[in-house]
Order: C-alpha cells, then structure tokens, then sequence
C-alpha cells in the first residue's frame, strides 16, 4: 500500500491507511536504540520529511510520540509507555513473574521487582515492596540505570547489544560529567562488570554513595532461543540486604528466575 500525507477511502480489508502510516513511524521508534532525527526517522519510513512531521504532530498531541526540545529528536510518547505496560500487565509471564516476586519477597523481606526491555531501557513492570519502614522502593514504570543497576547490568550482559549499548554508552557519558559515584565512566569498565554477570549468571550491585542501595539481579529467559525476557531484582538499603555472590539471597533469586524460565 502507498503512503499518502491524507486519510484516504477505507481498503477492500476495512482498513485505514493513514493509521498504518503512524503505525509505521512508531514501529520504526520502537525498534531503534534510541531517540531519533525527523530525517532518519523519515528515511526509514519511506516517506518526505515534512510528511512524517506531520504525523509526528498528531502523534505528539495525543501523547503517542514526543519530541526532546534540547536535541529535536522524537521518541516514543508516554501514552505508548502506559499502553505497553498495561499490554504487559495482561500477560500470562507477568501474572507467573509476580508469584515469583511474591515469594522473594516474603523470604528476604525486601522489595522485590521485574524489568522488561522499555523505550529508555530496563523498565519496571511489577513491583512487590517489602513493608516495613526502611524499604526502598521506585514508582511504577520506573527505568533502570544501565550502568550502575543489577537490572541494567543484566540487560547489559544478555540483552540485544543494539538496543543496550547506545543507551549504556549516553549513560556512561552522563556518569563521567557528574563524577558519580559506584559508577563506571568509561566503556571498559562496563565490560569488566558485564564480563563478571555472564560469568556468575546475575549481577549483584552495592551503592554505598548513590542512595545506599544494594540489589541482586537474575535474568529469565525464553525456552529454546536464549533471548532475555525480563530480569528478577530484589533490593533494599545496604546493609540489610545480603549480596554475596555465594549467599542465600543470591541463591534465591537465581533460583527463582531459573524456574519462571521453565514455567514460561
């Protein structure tokens, strides 16, 4: 089917053209590794630029696609966040995922969570927080850090490289400009932790300067293609989360993600 800028006659299926055009564009800002130009995100599309930023404005109004004021460049919106997390709520994985978390919780008495891959990285979709008045805890939807989390570790190590590595290497930037602590600044340190995650199978994390937070994070993966579908994390203040590689919290979790693995 042509691209057209109009809303043309419905097809002989029923359909709408000009809503497969917007389809297109938020596929294209879906599949790529990040935000992008109008010209790239054009080019992909097929289409005149001045045509695809048409569709970006609409798109934009209703909260489908956004536009960063700094760079110029359109990611998707928060409305394709809620919708994905709400497609995502619905799963069967995520009801089986949050059994699992449910139970770490309830054995280690922190707060326990699930990561997907979202627009801007590992993205909180289930949250089972511990309850008592020293648990850490993050708001729905929260996104990763990439670099300095167990959760973006995990994706760091067993994620599509083509999706991690552009947005590890912006944070990786973003750590050297503000010194932050328990934090790698450049690309071969990142290696190293993620060398040591593929090895062990999970990563651990101890943040003594950012928030004094320490996590342990396994990954779950899909039967037969090895592609990482989500990370089990469990976190809580440091000191009061034990995570040694060869400790119970650790066996836990790994455990825990191993057999939603099979389950799934």
């Amino acid at each position: 089917m042509a691209f057209d800028g109009q809303a043309g006659p419905e097809d002989s299926r029923g359909g709408v053209n000009s809503v497969e055009v917007a389809g297109r564009l938020l596929r294209i800002l879906a599949e790529a590794g990040g935000p992008m130009r109008l010209a790239d995100l054009a080019r992909a599309a097929g289409m005149p630029s001045a045509k695809a930023h048409r569709y970006l404005v609409s798109l934009a109004r209703a909260g489908l696609a956004e536009q960063d004021a700094a760079t110029t460049r359109y990611d998707l919106g928060p409305l394709m966040l809620r919708a994905g997390l709400a497609a995502l709520g619905r799963s069967d994985a995520l009801k089986r995922a949050e059994r699992a978390l449910e139970a770490i919780a309830a054995r280690t008495g922190e707060t326990a969570a699930a990561a997907v891959w979202g627009t801007h990285g590992p993205t909180h979709v289930r949250l089972v927080a511990a309850r008592h008045e020293l648990a850490a805890s993050v708001p729905p939807g929260h996104v990763c850090p990439m670099t300095y989390s167990a959760s973006g570790l995990v994706f760091c190590a067993f994620g599509e490289s083509g999706l991690t590595r552009p947005l590890a290497e912006r944070e990786l930037a973003q750590n050297r400009a503000i010194a932050r602590p328990c934090a790698p600044a450049l690309m071969a340190e990142l290696e190293r932790l993620v060398a040591r995650v593929r090895a062990q199978g999970f990563a651990t994390v101890e943040n003594e300067g950012n928030g004094g937070l320490a996590a342990v994070s396994a990954p779950v993966f899909k039967a037969g293609s090895g592609r990482l579908l989500l990370a089990l994390t469990v976190f809580g203040r440091v000191g009061r989360l034990n995570v040694a590689a060869d400790g119970p919290v650790v066996a836990l979790v790994v455990e825990a993600a191993r057999a939603l693995a099979a389950e799934l």
